[in-house]
């Protein structure tokens, strides 16, 4: 009796129809145009279905070479070799596990080491417009992230925006950016949070929590400076753009090639991601120089910084090691060893300070 089934040499993605004879012993497959092959019983093995239809394949040993049958003919060959085998010869286990480690090492020097370098890269060719227009979408992601889930409201009482208006001035003083600074605060007083952060395009953004947290403006002032050296060194935007990257790279790995959420998910990301320790030291050196050159104190950051350590609590062991922020205390310490120099006046009046406080009111 003869019979047909399809046939897979396993060099190439190939159907090729063949007929089947038994043999004795062997299964005898005969292919057009080509040698007849000769497959002994007692090796041959059945694979698990991977086809629709009730398909039944076989295979010769570990070989690669596959035949494929359906119907009376899959039938058939399902009663000449009744029972799935795995293959035989070498473990597959030890390649498996050195594949997962190379292509985890590919993809760790990825992110950690090829993204970041591109980010930097396109940081600084990147066209002021298209900063500001970043900026804005993580402003909005910033407004729904911290109100969790409710946009939170821009603080515009007319006295506390021209005291705003009037630190802003102070701080930025003999800066020359590529964009007009825009500062704005937040009311968060349903779901406080001590925080204020700077985003792309020259936007930095303080939650009302800081302010009324705040004993003095200058401390104010000097969080100011540190967000403004963010802005300066392009932090922002090259902390999205590596998200970004990042993010586009994962939507492919796991099938969504359109990337879609991409832009907005790394604007989330963003916000939640804590720059390296090189760029939070490099923030505070850039504070402490602006600081010194407006007249105001350095040692405002410090004090600023002992009431985040108060809130958050200090990363200590182990733990301080991986964080992507310098320890709190360390911050205090290298503030608290710079002199003052010889102080102006005050970076508000208590007026305009009373007044900024009341900014949300």
């Amino acid at each position: 009796m003869t019979a047909f089934c399809d046939y897979y040499d396993g060099k190439a993605a190939l159907r090729r129809r063949v007929s089947l004879r038994i043999d004795g012993d062997a299964l005898l497959v005969e292919r057009p145009e080509d040698t007849t092959l000769s497959w002994p019983m007692a090796e041959l093995r059945r694979l698990p279905d991977r086809a629709p239809g009730g398909l039944v394949v076989v295979a010769l040993g570990a070989g690669p070479e596959r035949l494929v049958a359906g119907g009376d003919v899959g039938a058939h060959l399902a009663r000449l070799v009744p029972r799935i085998k795995p293959a035989e010869g070498r473990p597959l286990l030890r390649p498996a596990i050195l594949t997962g480690l190379a292509g985890a090492a590919f993809l760790a020097a990825l992110f950690f080491v090829a993204l970041p370098a591109l980010a930097s890269g396109l940081a600084r060719l990147m066209d002021p417009e298209a900063e500001i227009a970043m900026g804005d979408l993580s402003y909005d992601q910033a407004r729904l992230l911290f109100g969790r889930g409710q946009q939170l409201a821009e603080c515009t009482q007319p006295a506390g925006l021209a005291a705003l208006d009037a630190m802003v001035d102070r701080v930025t003083e003999g800066l020359d950016l590529p964009y007009d600074l825009r500062v704005t605060v937040l009311n968060d007083r349903e779901s406080p949070l001590l925080n204020a952060f700077a985003v792309s395009g020259g936007r930095v953004i303080f939650l009302d929590t800081m302010l009324q947290e705040a004993d003095h403006p200058d401390e104010i002032a000097a969080v100011l400076a540190h967000e403004i050296g963010h802005v300066v060194n392009l932090d922002p935007v090259r902390g999205q753009l590596q998200q970004m990257s990042g993010l586009a790279i994962i939507s492919l790995l796991l099938g969504d090639v359109t990337g879609g959420g991409v832009l907005s998910g790394a604007a989330a990301a963003a916000l939640s991601a804590s720059y390296s320790r090189e760029a939070e030291e490099a923030a505070d050196r850039f504070a402490f120089e602006q600081l010194t050159r407006v007249g105001l104190p350095p040692s405002a950051l410090a004090r600023m910084f002992g009431r985040l350590r108060d809130h958050y609590g200090e990363t200590e062991g182990i733990f301080a090691h991986f964080s992507t922020h310098p320890q709190i205390t360390d911050r205090i310490e290298a503030t608290a060893r710079l002199r003052d120099p010889i102080i102006g006046a005050p970076s508000l009046t208590p007026k305009a300070w009373a007044d900024l406080r009341a900014i949300c009111d």
